[in-house]
């Protein structure tokens, strides 16, 4: 059986994120510069604010909307992120689920339930963990179908299905 391979992260809001970044920080330097021509002195503050804004924010939004992909294979996970890679074989996990949080904008969350918590934890020190174990955040709910699809293909015996988010309050469980 071939590996899945299922991106995260968009393209097109990257570049979104890009322009709006660019945009401000010309904004802000046009607003220096003409404010101080004219002599204004309150716009010759405002423009390296608005230009600062525009630096920072831009660098959030793209931040937030890079390219990820996790590979499920016949061997197990695989996540591929620019600076932070991980992998982690099936036979190391008791369990796979997946979860949607109730945010505005819906997420898709992986979690991780592993044999022995102790040593999955030293072992695997780059997978993320939350304060409720390994659940980890995907970019968006794009690859969801897929994802799932993958998981029945290629960890039947641990795939536990959708699961209740932890954000649900007291009682969800995995």
């Amino acid at each position: 059986m071939r590996e899945i391979e299922i991106p995260f992260g968009n393209r097109a809001e990257r570049r979104a994120g890009l322009a709006v970044q660019l945009g401000f920080t010309l904004f802000g330097v046009l607003l220096m510069f003409l404010s101080y021509a004219d002599g204004h002195l309150a716009a010759m503050f405002v423009g390296p604010l608005v230009a600062l804004g525009g630096l920072i924010g831009g660098g959030v939004w793209r931040g937030k909307a890079r390219l990820r992909r996790l590979v499920v294979e016949p061997q197990g996970l695989r996540w591929e992120e620019k600076g932070r890679t991980w992998a982690v074989p099936w036979y190391e996990l008791a369990g796979v689920s997946l979860s949607y949080d109730a945010k505005p904008k819906p997420g898709l969350w992986l979690n991780l339930a592993p044999n022995d918590p102790g040593a999955f934890a030293a072992t695997y020190r780059s997978v993320p963990t939350s304060p409720h174990g390994h659940w980890i955040q995907l970019a968006d709910d794009t690859g969801n179908e897929l994802l799932d699809l993958a998981l029945k293909r290629h960890a039947p015996q641990i795939y536990r299905g959708y699961v209740t988010h932890f954000t649900a309050g007291r009682g969800a469980s995995l």
